[in-house]
């Protein structure tokens, strides 16, 4: 094949190809969430102060799920030191492994705790429309997550 005929085809394939891949793009967690949340907030129609309320859980809640990821990846360089060393230190990996528990049972505690205090202000409405949100949210989950 002709050098020509080489660039020309390599020009088509950038040329087709290039858009799929801008198209695909990877949001951060918290750009995901910020998306999910302000979709939330604009379907629940919420007043000033259920925003304000809203919008201080988010932050929370954000604070302390950075903590537990962080931490989580810490796990993986305390592993990558132990596999290491000549000898495996078993009781180490498990003391860390407790702590990130740990750390994962207060933030699903905090999460339990603010999601009944935003329950609280809600109207009745307003959790209707939370509750077939959830409901909707499990269905295309099980769908997407079934096994076999």
């Amino acid at each position: 094949m002709s050098v020509n005929k080489m660039r020309g085809l390599m020009i088509v394939f950038v040329v087709f190809c290039a858009p799929t891949a801008w198209g695909c793009r990877h949001y951060s967690p918290d750009k995901r969430m910020d998306g999910m949340l302000q979709r939330l907030t604009r379907d629940l129609e919420l007043t000033e102060a259920q925003q304000r309320q809203f919008d201080q859980y988010k932050t929370e809640l954000l604070i302390k799920a950075r903590e537990v990821w962080a931490a989580h990846l810490n796990t993986f360089d305390e592993l990558g030191l132990q596999l290491r060393k000549d000898t495996f230190d078993q009781g180490r990996i498990r003391d860390i492994m407790s702590q990130n528990a740990a750390r994962r049972q207060e933030l699903s505690a905090l999460f339990i705790a603010r999601l009944a205090e935003f329950h609280r202000m809600l109207s009745p409405a307003q959790r209707t429309i939370l509750a077939n949100k959830i409901e909707k949210m499990n269905r295309w989950r099980k769908h997407h997550w079934r096994s076999g």
